[in-house]
């Protein structure tokens, strides 16, 4: 639910790590493609490509590879090992920090059903969409909202359902339900996003007590603004609060409050004209439905709430 590279100082990424790392997006395709695929999802060729895999663009038969942009910063969706030093700051010579979480893993999982590996590569999250249309990476996996507006620049594949949710320090949890309850107040949210939207809208309906929006550029840094009160809330996707607010100095931080806002699908960006590729991974995210891996993999993250029923597409010309 974003649309956000950093350097984040050494005194942030050990507050991050502190927390365990802290953190925005229909038409539905054509079944019949790729109906031997889905009777064999995973016959894999001479080439190491699966039956479905070699119906991949050319590009990526020839690599193996899919290249995923994302906003490695927004657990648990998405984020860096929290004993990963800084990506671009580490010493020469040093480990190289893993990216874990939601959509690393859903990756991986539609990776064995193409034969395929999914690289991340760290954007910005407000520069997802150009690097996408301008073919710096091949998909978005960053729990993007698919939004009619988005959907007017690219197609979606929908994998995942959230809401937003309000976060608040847990010691002052108290008197705020709802985005009525934010006015007057300060409420931090990640630039680019659809909570930016959604709490510029609450600040015109607030009248005269207003609501003092405040864009940060990652979502560490939305939450750690809640954490040492230089925001009263912040408004974040639902597995990011549901995660922080569990694992954040062991959950003792923060509060989620009231109920899911808007809940929507998160989707996988693709390029227009990419159309076999939009299919493809359509097709492969409807076989990991069907096989339970999808579900195993949001149950290891305690976010089956989420869960989608099918893979739905939005934006397709």
């Amino acid at each position: 639910m974003k649309p956000r590279p950093l350097t984040l100082t050494q005194s942030l990424l050990l507050a991050l790590a502190a927390v365990l790392a802290v953190s925005g997006c229909g038409v539905v395709g054509d079944h019949k493609r790729s109906a031997t695929a889905q009777q064999q999802p995973e016959a894999v060729a001479g080439s190491g490509l699966t039956t479905l895999g070699r119906e991949l663009p050319a590009r990526i038969r020839a690599t193996r590879e899919i290249r995923v942009g994302a906003d490695i910063s927004y657990a648990p969706l998405e984020f860096y090992n929290a004993l990963a030093p800084d990506v671009l700051a580490r010493p020469a010579g040093g480990p190289a920090p893993e990216v874990q979480g939601i959509d690393p893993d859903l990756a991986a999982a539609l990776g064995r059903k193409l034969g395929v590996r999914f690289t991340f590569v760290s954007v910005g999250f407000d520069d997802l969409l150009n690097s996408l249309r301008g073919g710096q990476i091949d998909v978005i996996i960053s729990g993007m909202s698919a939004t009619a507006d988005r959907a007017k620049l690219v197609s979606f594949v929908e994998y995942f359902k959230a809401g937003t949710s309000i976060v608040v320090r847990k010691a002052s949890a108290s008197g705020v339900r709802s985005l009525q309850d934010l006015c007057g107040k300060t409420v931090a949210v990640q630039a680019g996003t659809t909570q930016e939207e959604l709490a510029n809208t609450q600040h015109g309906l607030c009248g005269t007590k207003g609501l003092t929006v405040r864009p940060l550029p990652s979502g560490s840094q939305v939450l750690l603004h809640v954490k040492h009160r230089q925001a009263d809330a912040a408004l974040v996707d639902f597995p990011v609060a549901a995660y922080n607010a569990k694992v954040s100095s062991s959950g003792s931080d923060f509060a989620v409050v009231g109920n899911q806002i808007d809940p929507g699908p998160f989707g996988v960006g693709v390029r227009k004209n990419d159309g076999q590729l939009r299919e493809v991974l359509r097709t492969a995210l409807e076989q990991t439905l069907a096989d339970g891996s999808y579900r195993q993999v949001l149950a290891r993250w305690n976010v089956t709430d989420g869960a989608v029923t099918s893979a739905g597409v939005l934006g397709a010309p």
